[in-house]
């Protein structure tokens, strides 16, 4: 294990807030999260008492956009402007995870996106450096 570097000690204080959101088959929820201390601050779920019954339906494209909607507002009522969203693994930007984060940014908060790189895989220079060396000695694979 690599030791961690100074700025991955202390980003959750540089950018203290996170934005989290889930996609299941039925509903849409989206919170804030403060980094440091792991409070809720804000949070939106298309399934709650206040959003239910105003919504059509509670997993469609336009419940994704409501709960962006109503995230940003929250936000902006506690005095949060600035939020970083790190995706899940398998998570694409795409579909209703992009209408919450663009509902989310229309309503007036910066978000962040820090999208994690992925590792070279070594089996391909693995192959690339035996099919040279066979190439050189003559010897065929």
């Amino acid at each position: 294990q690599r030791a961690l570097t100074f700025n991955q000690l202390t980003a959750p204080y540089h950018e203290p807030f996170c934005l989290d959101i889930y996609i299941s088959k039925g509903s849409v929820r989206a919170c804030i999260v403060h980094r440091a201390t792991s409070n809720v601050v804000a949070v939106s779920h298309s399934i709650s008492n206040d959003m239910k019954f105003d919504l059509g339906s509670t997993k469609n494209r336009s419940a994704c956009g409501a709960v962006g909607k109503v995230l940003a507002q929250r936000a902006l009522a506690d005095d949060i402007h600035n939020v970083v969203y790190t995706p899940r693994k398998g998570d694409r930007l795409e579909g209703k995870l992009k209408i919450v984060l663009e509902a989310v940014v229309d309503g007036g908060v910066n978000v962040k996106v820090k999208l994690k790189q992925r590792k070279a895989r070594q089996g391909r220079e693995r192959r690339s450096f035996r099919n040279s060396r066979s190439a050189f000695t003559g010897i065929s694979s």
